[in-house]
């Protein structure tokens, strides 16, 4: 399990809400009951951040705006970080 901001995931969750691929939608789907806790870190299975690091990943390639491919390469970067450290 890796402790990520329940806020970090409500972003992370938006992203992938508004993203182009299916994938994008599961992983969001996925990703919304550990955005329920506002201002806690939750536990997250460690499974659901290497795919969720994936999707945005994939997002990124297919994004075509510089602000969208930024905000979206920031969330994956911070999913890296905590996955690392927890």
């Amino acid at each position: 399990m890796v402790q990520i901001s329940a806020d970090w995931l409500a972003r992370v969750f938006l992203s992938l809400r508004r993203g182009t691929s299916e994938d994008a939608h599961e992983l969001a789907g996925e990703l919304q009951p550990f955005t329920e806790k506002p201002g806690q870190r939750v536990p997250v299975p460690r499974t659901t951040v290497l795919r969720t690091e994936l999707a945005l990943r994939r997002e990124i390639e297919a994004a075509r705006e510089h602000t969208r491919r930024a905000e979206l390469s920031e969330q994956a970067d911070y999913l890296v970080k905590s996955r690392l450290v927890g």
